[in-house]
């Protein structure tokens, strides 16, 4: 046979045919691309001896005929060896896991915000590979030095922050985890990849000024999402959670908001305060309204049977903004920001603000307690500890 790597003939090929050597030892020959040299390879399989020549012969060529079949639907036996699917597309894998994050969407194992995310993510960068030419690659040559490629076309290409590029990252290192826990891949290739974004999160409390031309804006054009931004104000609830929040949940005898545990962000369910200044909105806001209705529904944000998309908060803020010429950096959840720092430096104590908030210890509320608000501890700066003095 003619050696494979000498042939212009097979350059392009992924095998070539298995045939039957009848030497002092019979051999069934074939050669397969290394997918990890990316060269063919020579694999031998034995024919084991019997009497009779014949059956031999008729053990060889079905053994030759199923190598061959195999061969021709995509099979690699260095692949086989690691018991890995690494010959999968990469965009087939990705199918598969994008289904299964569906999946536990439905299952409310994963908030929809979470589903969108990684859904717009991932169609994102099989895009990018689609566009260069890579959309039909196998697993295996998912390797780092492409997602670095990958990352860096986001990032000084496609000029997003490296906020939002980490973002992105974390989709993809994710899906990576779980094609290697699925055996598509045999390593994680996002391994030593770090990210780039090193500020903490930008929090902004709205300036007074603007707080007046919001509420005053939304009083006029649209009074229901008025009481759905108080409601984030006051109660520190996310636009998620507020979307599946039932009248029912709601208990103006009491003062408080009902959040499951299926609802919630962290996983738990929570009796939030609602403030008296809220109560008498929500009272308002409610007359009409059954308890099985959504607190604030897609029928303009007023109590109704079907729930309001979370992005579509977003950009009635987004609208309002603009008309009123305000910071583009003042988004909706700088109402929850506002609303925790106002708790903080009107002398509640950070306990409470960390349960209204529903934040996992005190350390994350004190993130929110603005510099000029913490003293000096007065019994350390009054101690008489002197160095020079024993």
């Amino acid at each position: 046979m003619q050696n494979p790597q000498n042939s212009n003939h097979f350059i392009f090929t992924d095998f070539i045919p298995a045939e039957l050597h009848e030497n002092k030892t019979w051999e069934i020959v074939y050669y397969v691309k290394n997918p990890f040299t990316e060269k063919l390879a020579r694999k031998r399989n034995r024919v084991k001896p019997l009497k009779s020549i014949t059956k031999r012969r008729n053990l060889a060529r079905r053994m030759v005929m199923e190598i061959n079949k195999r061969l021709q639907e995509g099979w690699n036996p260095f692949l086989e060896q690691n018991g890995t699917k690494e010959l999968t597309k990469v965009a087939d894998a990705a199918a598969i896991y994008l289904r299964n994050i569906g999946v536990e969407y439905k299952d409310k194992n994963l908030s929809l915000d979470t589903l969108r995310t990684y859904t717009s993510r991932i169609k994102i960068f099989l895009k990018y590979l689609d566009n260069n030419d890579l959309g039909q690659m196998f697993c295996y040559k998912l390797d780092r030095q492409l997602i670095l490629k990958y990352l860096d076309w986001l990032r000084y290409e496609k000029k997003v922050s490296a906020r939002t590029r980490d973002n992105h990252f974390t989709c993809i290192r994710t899906m990576c985890f779980w094609m290697m826990t699925k055996k598509y891949l045999t390593a994680n290739p996002c391994e030593g990849i770090k990210k780039l974004n090193k500020n903490q999160k930008n929090r902004i409390v709205i300036p007074p000024v603007d707080r007046e031309k919001i509420f005053a804006y939304f009083k006029q054009n649209n009074i229901n999402y008025l009481v759905f931004c108080m409601t984030c104000y006051y109660c520190l609830v996310r636009r998620t959670e507020l979307s599946k929040v039932k009248v029912g949940d709601l208990d103006l005898k009491n003062g408080t908001l009902f959040i499951s545990a299926e609802d919630a962000k962290n996983n738990k369910s929570a009796h939030v305060t609602v403030p008296d200044i809220l109560g008498s909105m929500l009272a308002e806001h409610i007359k009409k309204a059954k308890v099985t209705d959504y607190l604030f529904s897609n029928e303009n944000y007023a109590p109704g049977p079907v729930r309001f998309l979370p992005n579509k908060s977003t950009s009635t803020w987004s609208s309002m903004r603009r008309k009123l010429g305000l910071d583009s950096r003042i988004k909706w959840y700088s109402l929850k920001d506002s609303g925790i720092t106002d708790l903080i430096t009107a002398g509640v104590p950070l306990i409470a603000v960390r349960d209204q908030a529903r934040h996992h210890s005190i350390k994350q509320t004190d993130e929110y307690t603005p510099r000029s608000f913490k003293k000096a501890n007065a019994e350390v700066q009054h101690s008489g500890v002197d160095f020079l003095k024993k």
